[in-house]
């Protein structure tokens, strides 16, 4: 008895300090997305520091600036994939969906016994909902809490990079022309609707990148 005290003493120490590095991560990764939105100059000085960084990169890919651009769209979409598919507890969220599916089926199965006018099965089911949202609001912290885990994780490495690229792009919108599949030569620093043309050729890139990457890490589930 006094080892398996011991043993649970131990396992539930490695836990608060497993809590304890995730909420700081979780706390830095917001107040850096925060920060980048109220502090210009943080801004800045992001993309400035990782000039040094990224500039070789610019040189080696010939000065092509939508292959600099879809070398770090694959590159923020491996690992945003990655982290997404090892920090999340896939179990939790199966269970959230198992919730999820059996409210519909409550609904379904309450709307019919409404139509039959059965008001016994009626007030099962009501009973029966009730109890499911009870438990489910139970874990509903811990379910926020992992979906906001791997966006923290992921903000503190992809702002920065982001921050270069509009750095980058900034410095060098006057001269920076790309021809885009489709719709010919423009300018990065020009506007498509609601994105600069740089930022349209990140998330093209990006998207597709991330989806398939995910895609490969379930079917390895």
């Amino acid at each position: 008895m006094p080892e398996r005290g011991g043993e649970d003493r131990m396992q539930a120490s490695k836990r608060t300090v497993k809590d304890s590095i995730e909420r700081f991560f979780i706390i830095f990764g917001f107040s850096l997305l925060f920060g980048i939105i109220i502090f210009p100059d943080l801004r800045n000085g992001m993309g400035v520091a990782l000039d040094v960084v990224f500039s070789p990169l610019v040189t080696l890919l010939g000065g092509n600036v939508l292959l600099v651009i879809f070398v770090l769209a694959l590159l923020t979409g491996t690992y945003s994939s990655l982290i997404q598919h090892y920090t999340v507890d896939w179990t939790l969220m199966e269970r959230a969906k198992e919730f999820q599916r059996r409210l519909r089926e409550l609904q379904k199965e309450y709307l019919e016994a409404r139509r039959e006018n059965n008001k016994f099965k009626m007030k099962k089911l009501e009973k029966e909902r009730l109890k499911l949202m009870k438990e489910q609001t139970e874990f509903s912290g811990e379910m926020l809490r992992q979906q906001m885990k791997p966006m923290a994780y992921i903000s503190i490495i992809t702002i920065p990079l982001f921050m270069w690229l509009y750095y980058f792009v900034s410095q060098n919108g006057a001269a920076l022309h790309a021809v885009f599949p489709l719709i010919g030569e423009r300018r990065l620093t020009d506007w498509w609707f609601i994105f600069p043309y740089w930022v349209l050729w990140y998330i093209i890139c990006s998207v597709p990148i991330g989806q398939l990457i995910r895609k490969f890490l379930e079917l390895r589930r």
